[in-house]
């Protein structure tokens, strides 16, 4: 039995062993100009702190802008006018808003991220190890989830820019941007879908698992799909 395990796991870890270590920084780089070479030094040692400091530390600053900006209150008043609240409540919500309240997001953001992050890497080990026969221990998986989302603040980058110009969170960056402010939920599905920077992010998680499990990028975007999937979905929710 032993000896099966090993000729199992064997070509996983071959090749990957003798890549050459990088630092921390680093790999924070390279997962940007080099990310399979980043990956491979990241197969022998997988880092999780460095990567989830990274996108704590702009969660945190995100959470800043919106709270100092007005953004998040802009967006509630605008909903409740659609529905037609009567201006006293939205007065009431609008004075809450000015107060602590705005600073919610700056808390609730690292904890919403954290508990992704988790998830994220929860499905591709279950797709990967347990559905398509990979053999990388958890601590893989979420190095990989994490160095995606370090690639996936440029998605938020972007979107903060513009949502900060134009004073709503509401951004389009997928085919939304061609089709106007309101989308019904197929179409803000199809929005995200299309958006080239989540796209980038997420296809460097599937190249992750590609190069750490030494299997082609279909295996490894196979193994990233349903994250992805339940990601889009969630588009539909969006106000």
């Amino acid at each position: 039995m032993n000896e099966g395990t090993v000729k199992i796991e064997a070509p996983a870890q071959e090749g990957l062993s003798d890549a050459p270590a990088m630092s921390a920084p680093a790999t924070l780089l390279g997962i940007f100009t080099s990310p399979r070479q980043t990956f491979r030094s990241l197969a022998a040692r997988p880092r999780v702190l460095a990567p989830i400091l990274a996108v704590l530390v702009f969660q945190i600053l995100f959470g800043l802008v919106l709270a100092q900006s007005g953004i998040l209150k802009n967006d509630t008043v605008a909903k409740l006018e659609a529905k037609n609240t009567p201006q006293e409540q939205i007065d009431k919500v609008s004075e809450m808003m000015d107060g602590p309240m705005k600073y919610a997001f700056v808390i609730g953001g690292p904890i919403v991220l954290t508990f992704s992050l988790l998830l994220t890497a929860a499905l591709i080990y279950f797709m990967a190890n347990l559905m398509l026969g990979a053999r990388l221990r958890f601590i893989h998986y979420l190095c990989i989830a994490a160095y995606g989302s370090v690639v996936g603040i440029a998605d938020q980058v972007v979107r903060m820019a513009l949502a900060y110009t134009r004073g709503t969170l509401l951004v389009h960056l997928g085919v939304g941007a061609f089709l106007g402010e309101e989308l019904n939920p197929l179409m803000r599905v199809l929005d995200t879908a299309t958006d080239p920077l989540l796209l980038w992010a997420v296809g460097i998680q599937a190249l992750g698992v590609a190069v750490i499990a030494r299997k082609s990028f279909g295996f490894g975007a196979l193994a990233v799909l349903p994250g992805f999937l339940i990601l889009v979905s969630l588009s539909a929710l969006q106000q």
